[in-house]
């Protein structure tokens, strides 16, 4: 870093060149804007850390595995840096939230945007 911090950094180009692309489409932008016409009142979550705990599959910790001088450790949640883990994350985003989409909640990778008409129906979100 900067500073003179060390961090950890670790090269996915190996695991990155043989792994399945899970791409997920980005919204139109005049899509967004057309929905968020329809509201008056507006909130906004931005779930950064949230990247970071979606766990990966059971079986394939050991892909992500490194080594350091004191032993060889495995991720158990999605790292910085895997392909495909956007749209991993956009996908469980969707599903969670899939019964509100384009009707009050509109989702861009972590950020959630709620909208409503009115104070009473914003509440209720």
């Amino acid at each position: 870093k900067e500073d003179g911090e060390l961090r950890l950094c670790t090269d996915y180009r190996e695991l990155n060149a043989i792994s399945a692309t899970n791409a997920y489409p980005m919204l139109l932008i005049k899509d967004l804007l057309a929905e968020v016409a329809k509201g008056n009142i507006f909130s906004k979550l931005d779930l950064w850390d949230t990247y970071f705990r979606v766990c990966i599959r059971e079986g394939d910790e050991f892909k992500t595995a490194f080594n350091t001088p004191l032993d060889q450790f495995e991720y158990l949640v999605m790292p910085f840096g895997l392909h495909g883990a956007p749209g991993v994350f956009m996908n469980l985003i969707n599903e969670v939230l899939y019964k509100h989409l384009f009707k009050r909640v509109l989702v861009c990778l972590d950020n959630i945007l709620l909208y409503s008409l009115d104070k009473s129906s914003h509440v209720q979100l």
